[in-house]
């Protein structure tokens, strides 16, 4: 049973129906029941109460959840609730049926979350394989920390933030794709004909961002997030084994960089496919090439607002190449886990230039910045020069790491916005290595600056 508009309910802050159309007459179970609740699966009452709090001081939200139909079949819908009309204290409840999501298609419903089964979404993406137009980027998503979130509240609160989720799912992909629930808090999305990073996105940033405020503490910070990995049929790969594997791996390195993100692939950054498996011929990602570095600057300022398909990932490294830099560290909030990392590894055998080396991805900390002598040494623009370590260091438990990794000198930019501290950090670690010149502190400074404000928009 699935009709395109399941049917408008008016009704009060109590729920109790005032009125509602054929449509959602002809829908529900027992339409002659004064409350809205009577016909809506008890589990997922506490959402409409919700909806009703949240729209004191919002004008409309979109939720997911199940009502008893006819002959009491359970079935999942997606409502658009706002303040009706006629009388701003009254709630517009129009429902859609889920299963029209699917474009008339029986697939099969995961009740746990509204979305699609495993089995149902599998075979939608291999079906969109056989089907062959405008491609299509597969997205493997899920919950971070959601064993602990179940450990520690309860797994009827994991079901309650799994609902949520999928709520956020199915009111960003609308029309544009499909998704499905492929075990635990594991979550598959099929998001149709958005071949281009820019595009693909957009949907990435409003599902990451949306599940960061779903639920917050006292200070906003989130306390439910997700980590989400792609690849794109068939530009990247020619078949869904293939396409699920490169995903899957493109999570692994969301989680990896600290979790709250989406990785998407990227042949220049995660290495090239050879054989359906990605090559990453150990750890190697790119041969970056130093360029001018007014060009550099301003194609990084052009990248990160919009003006070209510049990544943080990819204008950072070649940020590391064009200054020479032995080790960049972009670290976001986690600082035991570097948000981004990348080094210059040197063949000493070869006949290739020796000074550029080739950009390997690589991992840090910067626990000892925690050190109140060490936060003292920033200057009012957040910038810190270490160009004798023995000197600046001195008494903090920043020289012990120095000496350990050979640091010879560094830079560290100090980022301040409330809910997006962290460090841009480059060391240079060869003997010959120069002191840092002042413009390319000036630089530096400049550049910290815009991946602060990329990494707040991201």
């Amino acid at each position: 049973m699935a009709s395109d508009n399941a049917g408008i309910a008016i009704v009060d802050e109590e729920l109790n129906i005032i009125d509602t159309d054929f449509a959602f007459s002809d829908y529900v179970s027992d339409p002659d029941q004064k409350s809205f609740l009577a016909n809506v699966y008890p589990d997922d009452q506490h959402l409409l109460y919700e909806i009703v709090e949240h729209l004191a001081s919002i004008n409309s939200e979109t939720l997911c959840f199940r009502v008893f139909g006819k002959n009491f079949n359970l079935f999942w819908v997606i409502a658009n609730c706002k303040r009706a009309d006629s009388n701003p204290k009254n709630i517009s409840i129009s429902i859609k049926d889920v299963e029209t999501l699917n474009g008339g298609n029986n697939w099969s419903i995961d009740y746990g979350t509204g979305l699609l089964d495993k089995q149902a979404i599998i075979d939608y993406a291999k079906s969109r394989m056989v089907e062959g137009n405008n491609g299509f980027s597969l997205c493997i998503m899920d919950i971070d920390n959601f064993k602990k979130i179940n450990d520690t509240m309860g797994h009827s609160f994991g079901d309650k933030i799994l609902l949520e989720v999928g709520k956020i799912v199915l009111d960003v992909l609308k029309n544009d794709g499909k998704a499905g629930r492929i075990g635990g808090d594991e979550i598959m999305l099929v998001i149709n004909g958005k071949s281009d990073s820019n595009g693909l996105r957009s949907y990435l940033k409003s599902i990451r961002e949306r599940v960061e405020q779903m639920r917050v503490d006292k200070d906003g910070y989130p306390l439910v997030t997700v980590s989400i990995g792609t690849g794109n049929y068939p530009k990247d790969v020619d078949s869904y084994d293939k396409l699920f594997n490169l995903a899957d791996k493109m999570l692994y390195r969301a989680k990896n960089r600290g979790k709250n993100r989406y990785v998407m692939y990227n042949s220049e950054v995660h290495g090239a496919i050879i054989d359906g498996e990605l090559d990453t011929i150990g750890g190697i990602v790119s041969e970056a090439k130093p360029q001018d570095k007014t060009k550099l600057v301003l194609g990084v300022l052009d990248g990160f607002f919009g003006l070209s398909n510049k990544t943080i990932v990819t204008s950072f490294m070649q940020i590391v190449a064009t200054y020479e830099i032995d080790e960049g560290y972009i670290f976001f909030k986690n600082l035991k886990e570097s948000y981004m990392g990348f080094s210059r590894k040197f063949d000493k055998n070869s006949e290739n230039d020796k000074r550029l080396g080739v950009i390997v991805e690589s991992t840090s900390d910067l626990e000892y910045v925690t050190d109140r002598i060490f936060d003292e040494k920033f200057d009012d623009n957040g910038v810190f020069v270490v160009d004798t370590p023995e000197n600046q260091l001195k008494s903090t438990p920043a020289l012990e790491f120095f000496r350990e990794n050979s640091i010879k000198h560094a830079f560290f930019y100090k980022m301040n916005e409330k809910y997006q501290k962290g460090y841009v950090v480059l060391y240079n670690t060869r003997n010959n290595s120069r002191k840092i010149p002042q413009s390319d502190i000036t630089d530096f400074t400049y550049l910290g600056k815009m991946i602060e404000i990329a990494l707040k928009s991201r």
